[in-house]
């Protein structure tokens, strides 16, 4: 089944795949616009920009992590708090998955907006049938 692309969620790998400029970050960028436009919903779990933070520490080290985050929280998509649902369709899915608890929450958060999940981690081919995936 083919889902229009009217809402997307990013995974931490897309959004880092952007902000280190790496094979496929225009796709990434040019999603970010389209939902600046309007023309598309973006959302991110905020599990997921606990990833993106942590990670950017590591590679930069807390202050310009700081820095990132303040600048990245303002891009145009809503950043979605994960609620006692979420939290427990995130633990049904990794249940019957073979992924990360935080990739979980990309999935809960793609189904209950009824979104496509914008990633290149290979870990969601296993679950396609559950979430159509938009290749970065």
């Amino acid at each position: 089944m083919t889902v229009p692309m009217k809402n997307i969620v990013f995974d931490s790998y897309a959004i880092l795949k952007l902000t280190q400029m790496e094979s496929g970050y225009k796709k990434v960028k040019s999603l970010l616009k389209a939902c600046q436009e309007e023309s598309i919903a973006g959302f991110m779990n905020q599990i997921n920009v606990g990833e993106v933070y942590y990670k950017t520490i590591r590679a930069v080290g807390i202050i310009k992590a700081r820095e990132f985050l303040e600048n990245f929280q303002r891009l145009p998509i809503t950043f979605v708090v994960p609620d006692s649902e979420m939290i427990l369709s995130a633990a049904e899915i990794k249940a019957d998955f073979s992924i990360s608890y935080a990739d979980c929450f990309v999935l809960a958060t793609a189904l209950r907006h009824n979104a496509k999940a914008l990633t290149g981690d290979p870990e969601f081919k296993k679950t396609e049938k559950l979430v159509p995936v938009e290749w970065v």
